[in-house]
């Protein structure tokens, strides 16, 4: 009797493994689909996020005109030189303290280390601007104060790292000077 019930239940035991067969197939199917559906899902939110920093953040400023400057290398190289083939010395002074309006004296010294020539009819011209909000550039205009030393009073009240792109006129060649300087937490 035995082998009866076990011989007639081959062909359902037969069709139960087909049918769980068919069930763990598709569950399989369910689930890799559904893996690769979220892996998906969490590289669109990945480079969603990474897109909204890299548009919404004001330190990923654009630099004006960086290709009519990269096409004139030549002579933007040669005139941030012109200091270090002249002797200059340029030496940049933020005061310690910001008035309550937010603007800070910026003191520049310039010494000629060859020869011991005052350096007081230079036009000297700047861009300012804090890294963390480098599309707020401001220009600023150096004052002439005593024997090669100019001085203005610049928004500068945040501390943080600052950047300040001079042009020097007035000497005997062009110049310009990249300077970034810390401004401390008061």
């Amino acid at each position: 009797m035995d082998q009866n019930n076990t011989g007639a239940s081959n062909p359902q035991r037969a069709e139960m493994q087909a049918a769980d067969m068919q069930s763990a197939e598709k569950r399989a199917k369910r689930f890799y689909i559904s893996l690769v559906l979220f892996l998906f899902l969490i590289q669109s939110v990945i480079m969603g996020s990474v897109i909204h920093l890299a548009i919404g953040d004001p330190a990923f400023a654009v630099v004006p005109n960086y290709h009519k400057e990269a096409l004139r290398w030549d002579e933007s190289r040669k005139a941030a030189l012109a200091a270090d083939r002249l002797g200059w010395m340029i030496e940049l002074k933020p005061s310690d303290i910001a008035d309550q309006r937010g603007m800070r004296a910026l003191e520049l010294s310039i010494d000629d280390t060859r020869e011991d020539a005052t350096l007081d009819q230079l036009t000297i011209t700047g861009k300012l601007y804090h890294h963390a909000h480098a599309d707020e550039a401001v220009e600023v205009t150096f004052n002439y104060a005593e024997r090669g030393r100019y001085i203005v009073l610049a928004p500068a009240a945040a501390a943080g790292l600052w950047q300040l792109e001079l042009s020097i006129e007035g000497g005997p060649e062009p110049m310009t000077q990249s300077m970034t300087f810390q401004i401390e937490a008061d």
